[in-house]
């Protein structure tokens, strides 16, 4: 059973948080920092970037790598779940603890759509709007931006609405309370996950992020019941995405179409949405693209490429232990 509030406050607004301007792409780091300091620890985001970001031009920092860093070099300890909602984030806010999202964030018409995290700091109903920390656009004083509920759940949609805690490990037992059983449950929540993209795409079935929220959540079904029915449904879904029309960035974050497909013998079309990712001014730093690209021409049969990619994506990332599996794999 969730814990609820009796009732849920009508606004709420966290003090002691203080915003800090980003360094280039690093706003998972920056965030992180801000979250780590709300709790009295002062890992700057260069500190965190050294370990989770060690390559200065890589243009991603998944969710499991700020958990990693959080649960491994801190004494605080962190968890990320997907299929969020704005009542859990008010819930989790109303309880003390900042929330950082990933979304979807256009700066300006010719930078275009990127993704962003945002720590959530406060919420006025009465105003229908969330208090935000942006770590790229500001404002630098600490003052907040203020985003409405309809803007957050739409540019929130475009990371399956995902979320990110940090909290103290003493208080794991109100955080499971709030968050709720159908998100700690990895089976339940991309189940209902799933549910989630479909009463979105009921609600627009011209949405394609949408769509490749369904295709994600039927991946990670895959990989946690080896079903290969997902796979395909989950292929089929990113396929409808890419025929709406994808932000050309988004490979960048999320790859879970480079998993279904190659769950589905398609290593072709693999190839080639790594190598337009490569070729987009900026992906050719995303360690992911290479270990995939790598799996690709593994499944045809071409081992002698395949480790190549396998070392430039431990390149980016050295260590990485996924990287460093798959290419021991060839020996």
């Amino acid at each position: 059973m969730r814990y609820r509030y009796t009732p849920l406050p009508t606004a709420v607004r966290l003090e002691n948080v203080q915003i800090i301007p980003q360094k280039f792409n690093n706003c998972g780091p920056a965030n992180l920092s801000i979250n780590l300091a709300y709790y009295g620890l002062d890992d700057s985001q260069l500190d965190i970037a050294s370990v989770i970001r060690p390559t200065y031009e890589d243009r991603n920092v998944s969710p499991w790598e700020m958990i990693d860093y959080v649960n491994n070099q801190t004494p605080l300890r962190a968890q990320t779940f997907s299929g969020g909602d704005l009542t859990t984030l008010k819930q989790l806010l109303a309880a003390g603890f900042p929330v950082i999202i990933e979304k979807g964030l256009i700066p300006s018409e010719w930078e275009g759509w990127m993704g962003h995290y945002l720590t959530l700091v406060g919420y006025d109903d009465a105003q229908q709007q969330f208090f935000t920390f942006d770590t790229f656009l500001g404002p630098w004083d600490s003052s907040g931006q203020e985003e409405t509920y309809d803007f957050i759940e739409t540019y929130w949609q475009h990371f399956n609405y995902t979320f990110l805690l940090v909290y103290p490990p003493e208080q794991e037992a109100l955080v499971q309370e709030i968050v709720g059983d159908d998100l700690l449950d990895p089976l339940t929540m991309w189940r209902e996950t799933a549910v989630k993209a479909k009463n979105d795409i009921e609600a627009n079935p011209e949405n394609a992020f949408a769509w490749f929220n369904l295709g994600t959540s039927l991946t990670r079904l895959g990989k946690l019941t080896n079903d290969a029915s997902y796979y395909t449904n989950a292929a089929a879904a990113f396929d409808q995405a890419r025929t709406l029309g994808l932000p050309w960035r988004m490979l960048w974050y999320q790859f879970q179409p480079y998993e279904a497909y190659l769950a589905n013998g398609r290593a072709t079309d693999v190839l080639i949405l790594t190598q337009a990712t490569l070729d987009s001014g900026g992906g050719q730093f995303v360690e992911e693209t290479w270990l995939y690209r790598g799996r690709a021409y593994q499944q045809q049969g071409d081992p002698v490429r395949a480790a190549a990619d396998y070392r430039r994506a431990l390149e980016l990332k050295p260590g990485w232990p996924e990287a460093q599996e798959t290419l021991d794999s060839l020996d």
